[in-house]
């Protein structure tokens, strides 16, 4: 028994050859714009979330700002209440004092 020759002809085993890298050819170009869009996304992802963490970052600063004005406005309430309950010695009235 010969072993058949896995092409009938060099031309078809050429053309084979040719067709397969051909499909390399285009795998690879599919592979490189699938890698492309990959670094994008990823880029867009770390340009979303450098801007969400700035916005967070400012809200919080905001929100800081607006507690230190609260808790001045509630030293001040608290001190105008506290000079408002200390007895006033000279406006009362004394046992004395009465006709």
């Amino acid at each position: 028994m010969s072993e058949e020759p896995i092409y009938d002809d060099p031309d078809t085993q050429l053309a084979r050859r040719v067709a397969a890298l051909e499909r390399l050819a285009e795998t690879q170009d599919i592979l490189d714009r699938t890698e492309a869009l990959a670094v994008r996304q990823r880029q867009q992802v770390e340009q979303s979330r450098t801007a969400l963490l700035e916005k967070i970052l400012r809200t919080q600063d905001e929100h800081l700002a607006v507690l230190a004005q609260y808790g001045e406005m509630l030293i001040e309430i608290l001190t105008l209440l506290r000079s408002g309950n200390e007895p006033a010695v000279e406006q009362s009235p004394s046992v004395t004092d009465r006709p």
